[in-house]
């Protein structure tokens, strides 16, 4: 399991490595379901992640050789970020 500890609440962001078995995180002031769903076609471990109190989707993040992949959901589209720590993925999404 990764781990990353969160210096403003002393949150730890966990990546489970448990197929279809998701957790709700806590990250900044949004709960987010994390699920992983293993290998994607290029073998890389990938998770998905909802908002835990309304159906939507927030994104997808990857991990890659050189660090995590994440494409989000916004209002005009996708956007993808590659090669984020954990620690700048969960600034992307408010933590």
């Amino acid at each position: 399991m990764s781990e990353m500890q969160n210096r403003a609440e002393n949150q730890v962001l966990a990546l489970s490595t448990d197929r279809l078995q998701p957790r709700i995180q806590r990250i900044g002031s949004q709960d987010i379901e994390i699920t992983f769903l293993g290998p994607n076609t290029n073998g890389q471990p990938t998770w998905i992640m909802w908002n835990a109190n309304e159906p939507h989707l927030i994104g997808m993040l990857m991990q890659g050789k050189m660090g995590y992949h994440f494409e989000q959901r916004t209002s005009v589209g996708v956007d993808r970020f590659e090669n984020m720590s954990l620690n700048r993925v969960q600034r992307v999404l408010g933590g």
